[in-house]
Formats: C-alpha cells, sequence, structure tokens
C-alpha cells in the first residue's frame, strides 16, 4: 500500500502595518525636499531628450534640402555665372583699385536718380473735389481722412499734402454729369483725371466735381455752380388749447391729453462756389410733431349778474331741461322752461307786514310772488321777456298772493314807477337747478 506523506506548509508571513512615531514622520518631511529636486531633474532631462532628437530630426532634413537644391540645375548656373572669369576678373580689379570703386558707385547713383525723375507723376485733380456723403456734402482738404468704398479709394497723391487721388475699382458704372450732358462709363481701375480725361472732360478753372457717395453706385457731377440742401432739427413745445365745459363748475379744470413736445425739420438750400457756401435760402419746414395739451375747464355757475343776458338757450335732447349761455361767458342749467304771464308789485311802505313775504323772508330786488302748486317756494328762477326785449333776471319763489293763481308770476320792484314800467308782460320763467351741497 502506497503512503502518502504530508508535506506541512511554510505560514506566511505577517505584514505588520509599522508604527508611526515622532521620530519617523520628522525624518520623512526633512528628505521631502531632496525627493521633489531629484523627481524635477528627472523630468527636465526627458525633457532635454525629447527637444534633442528632434531638433537633430530638423536639422537632418534641413541639410538634406540644402543638399539636393546644391545639386540643382538653377544653383549650377548661377555658381557657373558667378565664376565666370570674366566676372571674377571685374570683382578683382575693382578691389584692387579704388577710383574704380568710387567711380562704380557714382554711375550706380546717377543712374536710380535719373530712373526717378523720368518716372511720370501720378496723375493729380487741380479742381476742387466734393464728396457727398449721408450727413452732407464736405469740401475735400488736407485734413480729409483717407476713405475706401467698393468702388472708390481716396489716398494721398506724391504731388503735394493737398493734392488726392481718388482711385476708381475696375467695373463699375460711373455716371458723370457736365455741361448738361450725361455719360455713362464703366471704371478700368484708373484714378479720376485719367477717367475724366478718357470720357473727353475738360475741367475749367471755375468748375467743382461732386462724388456722390450716397447711392450703390459712384455718380460725378462737374458745373461751376452746386446747389445742396442741409437740414436744421427745431425742437417745439406743446401748445394748450382750453374748451369749455357748460356742464363743469366754474373755477375747475381737467387735462383731457398731455401735451407732448415735437420737432420741426427745416430744410435750407445752399449754394456752393468755389468750394465755399456763398448763399443760403429757406425752402420750408416739415409738420410739426408736437401734441397740444387739451384742458377743459367748467364755466357753470349758479346764479349771475342782474345786468348779464342770455345769448344763447340750448334745450336737451330730451326736451326737459338744457343750457343758458350768458354774455358773461358763464352758463346755467335749467330743468323746466314755463311761459307765464307776469306782473309787477311793490311794498307800498317802508315798515309793516308789507316788508315781510309769505315765507318770512324781507322783500328784495329778486323776490317773486307764485303760485306754491306750480312753483314751490325756494325755487330759483331766471325770468325774462318771451320776445327777449326785457330781462328780470335772477329770482326766488318767496311770496304768494291772493290773485296768484296758476302760470301767473308777481314780480317786486323797489318803486310804483318801476312797476308801471313793467306793467303785465309774458314771460320765459327758467326753473334753475340748484348746486349740490
Amino acid at each position: 500500500m502506497e503512503r502518502i506523506e504530508t508535506v506541512a506548509r511554510r505560514p506566511i508571513p505577517v505584514r505588520r502595518r509599522p508604527k508611526l512615531d515622532p521620530v519617523s514622520v520628522c525624518q520623512a518631511i526633512h528628505d521631502a525636499p531632496d525627493g521633489l529636486v531629484r523627481l524635477v531633474r528627472r523630468g527636465v532631462r526627458a525633457v532635454g531628450y525629447w527637444l534633442a532628437w528632434t531638433w537633430d530630426a530638423v536639422v537632418t532634413d534641413q541639410k538634406q534640402m540644402y543638399q539636393d537644391f546644391l545639386r540643382s540645375r538653377f544653383a549650377r548656373s548661377w555658381h557657373a555665372f558667378f565664376h565666370a572669369p570674366a566676372l571674377v576678373g571685374f570683382t578683382a580689379a575693382l578691389r584692387n583699385n579704388w577710383l574704380g570703386r568710387f567711380t562704380g558707385m557714382v554711375a550706380l547713383t546717377a543712374a536710380i536718380f535719373v530712373g526717378v525723375s523720368l518716372t511720370p507723376a501720378a496723375p493729380t485733380l487741380d479742381a476742387i473735389c466734393i464728396l457727398v456723403e449721408q450727413d452732407g456734402p464736405q469740401v475735400v482738404s488736407q485734413d480729409t481722412e483717407e476713405l475706401d468704398r467698393s468702388y472708390l479709394s481716396l489716398r494721398r497723391s506724391l504731388g503735394g499734402d493737398k493734392a488726392m487721388q481718388y482711385i476708381l475699382q475696375p467695373g463699375y458704372t460711373i455716371t458723370v454729369d457736365h455741361a448738361g450732358q450725361v455719360i455713362t462709363a464703366v471704371s478700368a481701375g484708373e484714378r479720376l483725371p485719367v477717367f475724366l480725361e478718357r470720357c473727353g472732360i475738360s475741367l475749367g478753372d471755375d468748375e467743382m466735381v461732386e462724388l456722390n457717395l450716397t447711392g450703390d453706385q459712384l455718380s460725378i457731377r462737374i458745373s461751376g455752380t452746386l446747389t445742396y440742401q442741409h437740414f436744421v432739427t427745431v425742437e417745439t413745445d406743446y401748445e394748450i388749447k382750453r374748451t369749455p365745459d357748460p356742464l363743469m363748475d366754474k373755477g375747475t379744470e381737467e387735462i383731457v391729453r398731455k401735451g407732448v413736445s415735437g420737432q420741426i425739420v427745416e430744410t435750407y438750400e445752399d449754394t456752393v462756389v468755389r468750394g465755399e457756401v456763398v448763399s443760403t435760402r429757406y425752402v420750408g419746414a416739415s409738420h410739426d410733431t408736437s401734441h397740444a395739451e387739451l384742458v377743459r375747464y367748467g364755466t357753470r355757475v349758479y346764479e349771475v349778474e342782474r345786468d348779464d343776458t342770455i345769448e344763447k338757450v340750448v334745450p336737451n335732447s330730451s326736451g326737459e331741461g338744457g343750457i343758458l349761455y350768458f354774455k358773461s361767458g358763464d352758463t346755467m342749467t335749467y330743468s323746466k322752461a314755463l311761459t307765464c304771464s307776469s306782473t309787477a308789485y311793490y311794498s307800498g311802505g317802508e315798515k309793516g307786514a308789507a316788508w315781510t313775504t309769505a315765507v318770512g323772508a324781507k322783500v328784495g330786488i329778486g323776490t317773486i310772488a307764485v303760485d306754491p302748486k306750480v312753483i314751490p317756494y325756494y325755487t330759483k328762477m331766471f325770468i325774462q321777456t318771451t320776445n327777449g326785449s326785457r330781462v328780470y333776471g335772477m329770482g326766488t319763489a318767496l311770496d304768494c298772493g291772493g290773485a296768484i293763481k296758476g302760470n301767473i308770476v308777481d314780480l317786486w320792484f323797489p318803486t310804483k314807477a318801476d312797476c308801471y314800467s313793467w306793467g303785465r308782460r309774458n314771460v320765459t320763467v327758467y326753473i334753475l337747478d340748484k348746486k349740490a351741497s
């Protein structure tokens, strides 16, 4: 029988976490800077190795390109030209002879000077140019800033500080108005004087050239006198419109609509000669955009002066009541108008019952005797004849009489003569509205 022997397993060592003590912690803090320095050195060394490898590759490529260039036909041709025996001998002679070197420098300088002098100067426009933009026209001067449009460029010329070069971009249709003749031409990337010469236009001494930049295309106008319009904006204040209201009490008012300030644009026409405005003419003005303030004020009163008279009576649409318009401008409202027969009376003395009315009030001008069944006591009235020839005026129902029955009113006067003067008349009695308490 086979015997099986057991092998004892080696025990696994148990790793124990080292205990932290103050000495080990302090030692770790002390060694940390040295470790950081070593790490930085390793990083710098790695970056240096990478840069050296990259630079070596670039230099190798450049060397290869330079060697290929030297082996090319172009480089061999230039090398042969500069190493030709004649050229080599000439340069050697110049190096050995100072007079030859001096002569060569003078000849070269003279050639450059003559070449520059023979170069034709850029043509410039001698006439006064006026640029018309959205903000209005302006005369071009030496202070004018350079501009660049899709169809026009403005640059300073070499002929002087005040000279301008207008370069017309190619391919644009330009309209030229000169002396009543309209010419249309296509620009060819040329300066303005060249363009005008190509159009057969010769400028006079007193003519101005207008360049209109307001449209999509450039337009040119040439004339000795040009006119322009300029606009002046004037701020305007609103006015106050007051409207009387016969149904509002006098002394009160109401703003129906607030006023709004506005402005007026005035148009003027300037005449320009030789770049200067010689006259200005007023053309007109636009509509005032301000809105007036509307105010409604009251004219209704509840009593008028005795000498005031009715100018107009406006009945209500319902037929009951209406508005009385007086000469003074005041208005009163009435609830009813009665046609009555009127008589006159006076007290007959200065003492006794004759001076006391039926309601106990003292008689006076404006005291009216009525039939209380028709006109109640204390009713306010305004009385005038039916034809308007005589006016009694304001009155109050304060008295009665045995003969006062129905539509009869008896008007008090201070004297017998006044009573005889009035007599018996047909009157219109307006029953007035009372003031709300």
